[in-house]
């Protein structure tokens, strides 16, 4: 058989180990695995893939992704998410959906201290939706508020998907975070005045709730509050941006960074630390296994001669660039109703990227927009993690259908956000050149 029908034929079994349910990172590993043993020979397959693997895993870029995830659940352990909470909502709580306005900040805020959007969407479930239900807003538009503004921390730095997305297509880390911090915040603010807009025309659903004090004394002792969160923001994304050190040298300074604000707070439980070192140390195993095994299937998919295929034939139509980006957005929002973001990447970045570089485009701007069409498969169903983590943190309180439902309106948002970025990309890339002339 042929090494290109071979690829063909891997192909299709993967994806039919993903529809019935095989874990992803065990189908990758699999197919990939048997492939080279076909077209290589055992014994050259089990000497090939061994040092593939570690040479790839062992980036030690790859050091930031346990670091910001530890990062960001110590913070949490500082009950930083809270005080950002409480801040916003000193801000914004009397304007019309005041309420929702806050959480979509707090979001942005805790998003500077936090590397995952799933982390994100479990906390300010519990936090942000009780207050707004009890205060009357529509249940539907709380639920949708979370899930869609945890998507803020895959662009606001630090992020994990940008790091992985850095190393994948052998891109600075470094630019990549801070291309994030324009973006997000062109994101919050469009949510927060689409928010503003409609509560103002149907007032029941996001009603100005009177006890919310919002004088400037209330302003100023909420942003003490939230001096922790500035503190590691400027420490973690100021000494990239200058130059000092490295992401993940800078990753390690931000977990002492929030180490020393549990401290300090008097918030330090050794339960709670457990808890946190041992999730970040779960998490960082799953990306791990995500990567060691996209790294075999992607060899396999080269040596076949898969890859060179498709970039070939795609280039070879001659279409526009604005089609084939067209084409591209359009698989990611399918693909992101099946498969969770890492997944998605490992997927299709050795497909996509020989494209991009023909094209001529900025990887770095295409990292921003590939966090996006992520961020809006987090939402849509049937997959849609984070609708699922947050039916996890709220329990019986709600289904499904109503988080999915109270997210619909504000994909057409994010996909409005995606369009601008895509036509304006000097949003994501003025301040990385910034950096570049430093």
């Amino acid at each position: 058989m042929e090494p290109l029908h071979v690829g063909i034929l891997g192909f299709i079994v993967f994806v039919v180990l993903i529809a019935v349910r095989v874990p992803i990172s065990y189908g990758l590993a699999g197919v990939g695995t048997l492939g080279l043993f076909y077209l290589y020979g055992p014994k050259a397959a089990l000497a090939f893939i061994p040092t593939q693997v570690y040479s790839q895993a062992s980036q030690f870029t790859f050091a930031a992704i346990p670091l910001f995830l530890l990062m960001g659940y110590l913070a949490f352990y500082a009950d930083l998410s809270k005080d950002a909470y409480d801040a916003a909502r000193a801000w914004f709580g009397k304007v019309p959906g005041g309420l929702a306005v806050a959480t979509v900040y707090a979001c942005a805020i805790f998003g500077a201290c936090s590397g995952s959007s799933l982390a994100e969407c479990a906390v300010f479930s519990k936090i942000a939706i009780p207050e707004m239900v009890n205060s009357k807003y529509n249940k539907k538009l709380a639920l949708g508020v979370v899930a869609a503004a945890g998507g803020l921390d895959v662009l606001i730095p630090p992020s994990i998907i940008m790091v992985i997305y850095g190393v994948m297509t052998e891109q600075s880390v470094g630019r990549l975070l801070i291309a994030g911090i324009l973006p997000g915040i062109l994101y919050a603010g469009i949510f927060a005045v689409a928010i503003i807009i409609f509560c103002y025309l149907k007032p029941s659903f996001g009603p100005i709730v009177p006890a919310v004090d919002t004088s400037w004394h209330a302003k100023m002792v909420a942003i003490k509050k939230v001096w922790g969160v500035a503190v590691l923001f400027g420490l973690v994304l100021g000494s990239i941006y200058m130059g000092w050190s490295t992401p993940d040298e800078a990753a390690a300074v931000g977990v002492v960074g929030s180490f020393l604000l549990l401290l300090g707070r008097k918030k330090f439980k050794w339960s709670s630390f457990k808890e946190a070192v041992v999730d970040s140390t779960k998490a960082t195993a799953m990306i791990f296994l995500l990567v060691g095994g996209a790294v075999v299937f992607s060899a396999f998919m080269s040596v076949a001669g898969v890859i060179a295929t498709i970039t070939k034939g795609i280039l070879g139509m001659n279409l526009p660039t604005w089609q084939i980006l067209m084409f591209l957005y359009i698989l990611y929002f399918i693909m992101g109703c099946f498969l969770d973001a890492i997944s998605m990447m490992i997927l299709t970045l050795p497909f996509v990227v020989p494209i991009l570089q023909a094209k001529g485009l900025d990887l770095i701007w295409f990292g921003v927009i590939i966090s996006m069409l992520v961020v809006i498969g987090a939402i849509t169903p049937p997959l849609g993690l984070n609708v699922y983590v947050m039916k996890g943190a709220l329990g019986n309180e709600v289904t499904l259908e109503e988080i999915f439902a109270g997210a619909a309106p504000f994909v057409f948002l994010m996909i409005l956000i995606t369009v601008i970025l895509s036509v304006f990309p000097e949003i994501s890339l003025v301040l990385p050149r910034i950096m570049l002339g430093k």
